[in-house]
């Protein structure tokens, strides 16, 4: 069963977090991608991310076979954000929606450290990107005011 909006998605995980929390040490779930910003469509895949407190690699696995169970749906992609880089922690934070916290002051304290540490990388996000941009230059030229056919 394919759901059809972000609210459909977050009355389902209400009725199942009971379930989910008796399983897994979850401290937060975000959805992200096309239901979070509410242009999905039937084919769109359910993005999750979940901060878990204690778990093992093996949690993933029954974790998404726990979603794909509740959402009655096998294209679950699943994000732990534990081990996600700053980047896409910032892309869910800020594109994504919050819909399960164990407390706002959990969230807040890994929204802030996760802010924190895309911050930190940001300068040498850029520099990598000027670097890569001059190299690119030297080698190929400038292709901005090329026109392909």
């Amino acid at each position: 069963m394919i759901q059809s909006n972000l609210q459909e998605v977050e009355n389902i995980l209400k009725e199942n977090i009971d379930k989910l929390l008796s399983q897994f040490d979850i401290k937060l779930i975000y959805i992200f991608g096309s239901y979070a910003k509410g242009n999905n469509k039937k084919d769109s895949d359910l993005d999750i991310a979940v901060l878990m407190g204690a778990y093992s690699p093996f949690d993933k696995l029954n974790l998404i076979g726990e979603f794909m169970d509740i959402f009655k749906r096998d294209d679950i992609d699943l994000v732990i954000l534990n081990d996600a880089n700053e980047v896409l922690k910032f892309q869910v934070i800020k594109y994504g929606k919050n819909v399960y916290k164990i407390s706002e002051d959990e969230r807040v304290l890994f929204e802030a450290r996760a802010m924190d540490e895309y911050m930190d990388m940001e300068f040498f996000r850029r520099r990598q990107k000027e670097i890569m941009d001059m190299v690119f230059k030297e080698k190929w030229g400038d292709i901005s005011d090329k026109k392909y056919s």
